[in-house]
């Protein structure tokens, strides 16, 4: 269909220019054959528990008749047990059949959150810089989305302090543990500060939690929920995932929210798509009450531990003094910066020549204005030590291809 032919929609605000995706729009280069990909957040496919997901599918597939029915809106009570467990274990008790839901990944539950809390007119907050589709989430909403500074130390909780009293939010949204890009864990005080604003203030405050389980060296802070204690527990919101620790495929997260937030969630989602899959969530059930979550995820935190510290070691042997960085003590990804007059978004396309790409730390930032345009996201989990190393010197020859300005084929959107 031609340009001339389309009809003037009339669109809702929020989608009247959708945003690409600043990650997604990697992936053709990211994919072509010989390219050392350091850009997706993909878990490592050959890490997978292929065996122990088909013996727990074995075990559904008995009984496969009633898991091909609708499910519960709020989820399959074996499942939401299961779910409530593995909270418990992280320091986070609810009641699964009045706090817990079961959702469509966690991006599914911030989306959920942001709908029953938010209306054209209010006011969220999220971190700068953060996950771009955590942020489409609650744009999507029509609330004003306000960054607030974030880094390697994770969100800045002085900052946060003074918009809160200046914007009213009705929602701050965080990842607390290994966030996304720059793999920052808040330390505990800065956590109970946390919880001790949103009580003064009376905002949701929602902890997205999908790489706390892959902590590999240093002590865990316990999640936001966890601390929270009487009124502050009226006022937190804690959402995971499945993704990052069985399979994407799956599509399985969860909330734990207070019981009148949840129920509203669930009714959201009865309008979105009316249940996640039974089946997958049998499966899923049967996965960790059978033991295979807990033998599985050692195993991926030791990989992803022998690669981090590969790309820090790379890093630093290859590149020296042309990059600064802070080695995390888990999740995906570490949070690089370019010293000197090179940023990561011209030196891309010489990086892609090099076949090795990353992503820009622009993408990240809710205000480009604000944005560090020296920094770059470089993901470790999906390579190997010997690939890690590769795609370090190639970035490092794009470095100098840069520096001298040499001509380069791939021209990219601004």
């Amino acid at each position: 269909m031609s340009s001339l032919s389309v009809p003037g929609y009339a669109f809702a605000a929020p989608f009247q220019i959708p945003a690409p995706s600043p990650i997604r729009s990697l992936a053709p280069y990211a994919n072509r054959p010989g390219t050392i990909s350091m850009a997706g957040g993909y878990p490592a496919q050959e890490l997978f528990d292929v065996a122990g997901l088909t013996a727990a599918s074995g075990k559904v597939a008995t009984r496969l008749a009633s898991c091909l029915q609708y499910s519960n809106i709020e989820g399959q009570p074996a499942l939401r047990a299961q779910l409530a467990r593995l909270s418990a274990e992280r320091g986070v008790r609810c009641d699964p059949d009045t706090e817990l839901a079961v959702t469509g990944g966690s991006q599914q539950s911030l989306a959920l959150l942001g709908r029953v809390m938010l209306q054209p007119g209010d006011a969220a907050i999220i971190e700068s810089p953060g996950f771009p589709n955590s942020r489409q989430a609650l744009h999507y909403t029509g609330a004003d989305i306000h960054p607030v500074r974030s880094g390697p130390d994770g969100v800045d909780v002085d900052a946060l302090a003074q918009l809160v009293e200046r914007v009213k939010p009705k929602l701050v949204s965080v990842v607390a543990t290994f966030s996304n890009p720059c793999g920052a864990t808040l330390s505990r005080a800065r956590r109970l500060r946390l919880l001790e604003l949103a009580v003064r203030h009376r905002f949701l405050l929602v902890e997205d939690d999908p790489y706390g389980e892959l902590r590999f060296e240093g002590v865990a802070v316990p999640p936001l929920a966890a601390l929270a204690e009487g009124e502050a527990r009226n006022w937190v919101v804690y959402i995971s995932s499945m993704s990052k620790t069985m399979a994407p495929a799956l599509r399985i997260g969860w909330m734990i929210a207070p019981a009148e937030i949840r129920r509203r969630c669930v009714s959201a989602k009865a309008a979105d798509d009316m249940a996640s899959s039974a089946w997958v969530q049998e499966i899923v059930a049967q996965y960790v009450q059978d033991g295979h979550y807990h033998s599985h995820v050692p195993r991926i935190r030791d990989a992803y531990a022998a690669r981090c510290e590969a790309l820090a070691a790379a890093l630093a042997e290859e590149l020296g003094d042309r990059v600064s960085f802070s080695k995390p003590q888990g999740g995906m990804f570490c949070w690089v910066r370019l010293n000197g007059d090179i940023d990561s978004t011209r030196l891309l396309p010489y990086a892609i020549e090099h076949e090795v790409v990353y992503v820009p730390g622009k993408a990240f930032y809710a205000d480009p204005g604000q944005a560090d345009m020296q920094a770059m996201r470089l993901s470790f989990a999906t390579m190997n030590g010997a690939e890690i190393r590769q795609g370090i010197v190639r970035i490092g020859a794009a470095l100098d291809a840069c520096a001298r300005n040499e001509p380069v084929s791939i021209v990219l959107p601004g």
